[in-house]
């Protein structure tokens, strides 16, 4: 617990330090813009493009973004609210009484994801790191089978590196296999912390922010320094890892243990020499 307490500690100065940096902050305004959906929403989304990363309406990618819909591309729906006043006549001390109230209603409107867009290119953060001799990614795709869950090797748009939908976990084959495996701890992690219905009031901040962290705890532990930082700068508002504390530590422990136990190449051996 120590341990992932002092680990998360460092990749929260980590994170501040890339907040404070201008380039960051002007890419950070950028993706401010894009509208922070409802959970509802967020589902209906996914539902109907599982590998959605940035989405937006129609005039939203052209006057924000200065980006224009692909010809012939298909709408995300979602709800919106709309509001409007009308005049109702309420009984008030045995007099009739005009009073004017607020009704909302939902419609369908429409949205699309980045990759259905074209034009003035998104600042873009590296997240990518070099691969290493270690093997993590073969054991990962073990546990997945044991947990009944499917897992499918597919080529992702830009900005996107996985997903998890329902059962099934995507991971971008255009990855190397080091990052394939920190993409595969980062979807489990979501798997584990945020598939169950107590788990679905999370925000978008908090569930990145955990999933993330159990992906750098154990990446960290083989010697991997992955780019969570600038990731999580990406998401981080207010919210402390501290708060999630032992969470992250129970599922970084649970994903450690099964990989300690699959002598990963010769991890073991390495791991009693430093």
């Amino acid at each position: 617990m120590n341990k992932t307490k002092d680990l998360l500690k460092s990749l929260d100065e980590k994170i501040q330090k890339v907040q404070s940096s201008d380039e960051f902050k002007e890419i950070l305004k950028t993706y401010s813009q894009f509208h922070n959906y409802s959970y509802h929403n967020s589902l209906l989304i996914k539902m109907q493009c599982p590998e959605a990363s940035y989405v937006a309406g129609f005039r939203q990618w052209q006057k924000k973004f200065n980006r224009n819909v692909k010809k012939g591309e298909k709408g995300i729906a979602i709800l919106a609210p709309f509001s409007y006043k009308k005049k109702v006549t309420k009984l008030e001390n045995g007099k009739e009484v005009e009073k004017e109230i607020k009704e909302t209603y939902f419609r369908p409107v429409y949205v699309f994801d980045v990759s259905q867009t074209e034009g003035e290119p998104l600042p873009e953060v590296d997240l990518s790191f070099d691969p290493t001799n270690i093997d993590i990614l073969s054991p990962l795709i073990e546990l997945i089978s044991k947990e009944d869950l499917n897992f499918k090797f597919k080529s992702l748009p830009k900005r996107l590196d996985g997903y998890l939908k329902e059962d099934t976990i995507v991971i971008d084959k255009k990855a190397n296999k080091t990052e394939q495996a920190a993409i595969l701890i980062h979807e489990l992690a979501h798997y584990y912390l945020h598939s169950k219905s107590e788990d679905k009031k999370l925000t978008k901040e908090i569930v990145e922010m955990e999933a993330e962290a159990v992906a750098f705890v154990v990446m960290y532990h083989f010697g991997i320094d992955i780019k969570s930082d600038k990731y999580l700068a990406l998401y981080k508002e207010s919210y402390s890892l501290d708060e999630s504390l032992n969470r992250i530590n129970k599922v970084s422990s649970k994903i450690l243990g099964f990989l300690e136990e699959a002598d990963i190449n010769g991890w073991k051996e390495i791991s009693k020499a430093v």
